[in-house]
């Protein structure tokens, strides 16, 4: 069964050969696991795994002001390594967005020091892009087909537009304009939900199989601007983008990564049109309540504990929550397995060897 084929039965809620599962890791994580089993490249180590099964895709945004800026990259494994940024200092960088980061002492993690909207009153004053600044590929549907063809199942996203807003205009602030800025809000989302829809119809008519957004929406225990504030100025513009990629493939699955607890807007969620739910951690949203109460409607993408299992479990602890998640959620379809978020360094590489084994070997009886 190739890895296409896997995630479309998957999906569609019948029991493939194997639980699909996905890799995703800190760079320090991925030398470690090429050190293991003794190779040289990331794609060697998804072969051994299994877990080499998606592709993605993307449609290219142009910021004039930023082509004009003079940027290179800076290596480490710090989020961004490697990329090219303008930089204001040796740790602190602006992104093609205008948003600026500083790079910890340690080099492990950026935090955010500003955003390009942060002192404006209106978002018109900021040169948001528009449809004329996205880079048309017309070689895109050619590409998708090209991987559906290697037997890879294929998507393509947008960050979450709360996510993209807060990044341009600070979180606090961005979270007190919901409650004494209503107007700028929904100014903004309409600039950055008009952007993304463009986006997802040209990324749906080349072929994809799945759309995306990613960014989070709750913390462990609840939704961080409320579920109500979300309903009133996100869910309508997410059915609305819905609705409109589904008119050009009624197939298309739809995916949201938010870490946290989204229990509470999990009906919205399906309402508009969300299929796969990701990651489910564990820590906050119990991944066999999550299938008795929607497993029927959605795919859960995840549910691997980053935050318990593990980083401090033993092996047998991690193939035991390997084998539990796998006989629970995935005895219908419906399950992608995955570590909550990207592993990091300070998970001993045996657990990561053992959750991904432990997923690739097991079958059904």
């Amino acid at each position: 069964m190739t890895p296409r084929e896997r995630y479309l039965m998957t999906m569609n809620h019948q029991r493939p050969d194997r639980i699909p599962a996905v890799y995703a890791a800190r760079a320090e994580v991925d030398r470690a696991m090429m050190a293991h089993y003794g190779v040289h490249t990331l794609a060697e180590v998804h072969k051994i795994l299994g877990t080499d099964g998606v592709a993605g895709v993307g449609v290219a945004i142009r910021f004039p002001e930023w082509e004009k800026k003079p940027k290179h990259a800076k290596p480490g494994d710090w989020p961004g390594g490697g990329q090219d940024f303008f930089w204001h200092d040796q740790r602190t960088f602006e992104d093609r967005w205008g948003t600026i980061q500083r790079i910890g002492r340690d080099e492990k993690y950026v935090e955010w020091i500003a955003g390009p909207l942060q002192d404006l009153d209106d978002p018109d004053d900021y040169p948001f892009p528009t449809a004329d600044e996205l880079v048309d590929d017309p070689n895109l549907p050619a590409r998708v087909q090209a991987y559906k063809d290697q037997g890879l199942f294929v998507s393509s996203g947008v960050t979450q537009p709360y996510k993209q807003a807060w990044l341009l205009r600070g979180m606090e602030q961005f979270l007190m304009d919901y409650l004494i800025n209503p107007d700028f809000v929904n100014n903004l989302y309409d600039k950055i939900y008009g952007l993304w829809t463009e986006i997802g119809r040209r990324v749906v008519s080349a072929g994809v199989d799945m759309f995306c957004v990613g960014g989070d929406i709750a913390m462990q225990d609840r939704i961080l601007m409320g579920a109500d504030t979300w309903r009133r100025y996100d869910k309508p513009r997410l059915a609305a983008m819905f609705s409109e990629l589904r008119a050009i493939n009624p197939d298309l699955h739809l995916y949201i990564h938010s870490d946290g607890d989204l229990k509470e807007i999990m009906d919205d969620l399906i309402e508009v049109g969300f299929d796969v739910i990701d990651p489910i951690q564990p820590e906050c949203m119990d991944p066999m309540e999550v299938k008795q109460r929607w497993g029927d409607k959605i795919t859960l993408h995840g549910c691997g504990s980053l935050q318990q299992v593990l980083p401090f479990g033993s092996t047998e602890d991690v193939r035991d929550h390997v084998i539990e998640l796998i006989e629970k959620c995935g005895y219908n379809g419906g399950l992608v397995l995955r570590v909550s978020n990207a592993i990091g360094f300070d998970v001993p590489v045996k657990n990561v060897v053992t959750f991904f084994e432990t997923a690739r070997d097991y079958r059904f009886e």
